[in-house]
């Protein structure tokens, strides 16, 4: 109960939201489904195309005009080069079999994109392109369940200090019982606070659960469809 079962949107900031909605919607196969002023961010917007249960958001504001992206920095120049911690290195996206990879495949040949690939890694096939502004991309498809037993590297988990008991725990994670959202909020340091909140906004660190549901909620979409 309250697992994560996959992923609802990754967001992705962009100075040119048409240009990725173009991309994405016309050499990737996927759907626009929304596109409206974003909630609470003044001056910003953002779009979202669907893939199966999951959506891309792509954000836009003024600015990201003034902001330069820098290789290494803010994204990957390529799908496995270094990039700062935190910072998205690349997006792998998930097709249903290797048949399916090649047919992906050539639909972005179709639209005139590069791709590389398929390669084989044994729990995974993989093509890997480019899309708009430099993002790195892959489509893999995995038809089998990956083995952890088989792909957890003695090397590699030493090298990340992860010992024995930890692996356990990490592989097989701790049963948890929901307190239907009772649950206290996590204390924070006033001195390292874990998000810097947008100035001239509502300080999220002195409301309540309540408080941020109520007034920061905004339910009704931006076109009267009925």
């Amino acid at each position: 109960m309250g697992l994560p079962n996959g992923l609802h949107h990754l967001a992705i900031a962009t100075r040119d939201i048409k240009a990725q909605i173009e991309f994405f919607t016309q050499a990737c196969g996927m759907e626009l489904v929304a596109l409206y002023w974003m909630h609470g961010i003044p001056n910003t917007f953002h779009g979202f195309v669907q893939m199966g249960k999951s959506c891309i958001a792509f954000v836009q504001g003024p600015e990201m005009d003034d902001i330069e992206p820098v290789p290494g920095v803010s994204h990957a120049p390529w799908t496995g080069a270094p990039v700062a911690p935190g910072a998205m290195q690349h997006v792998a996206l998930n097709v249903d079999s290797f048949d399916d990879l090649l047919a992906m495949r050539d639909r972005l040949r179709s639209h005139d994109v590069w791709v590389w690939g398929p390669i084989d890694h044994g729990f995974c096939q993989s093509i890997y392109f480019a899309g708009p502004e430099g993002l790195m991309l892959e489509f893999s498809t995995s038809e089998a369940p990956i083995n952890a037993d088989a792909w957890v590297d003695p090397e590699v988990q030493a090298l990340c200090g992860i010992d024995e008991e930890e692996l356990k725990r990490f592989k097989n994670p701790a049963p948890f019982v929901s307190q239907g959202g009772k649950v206290p909020q996590a204390a924070v340091d006033p001195a390292q606070l874990p998000m810097q909140l947008p100035p001239g906004g509502p300080d999220l660190y002195a409301m309540s659960d309540e408080e941020v549901w109520e007034k920061l909620s905004e339910t009704i979409p931006p076109v009267d469809v009925d």
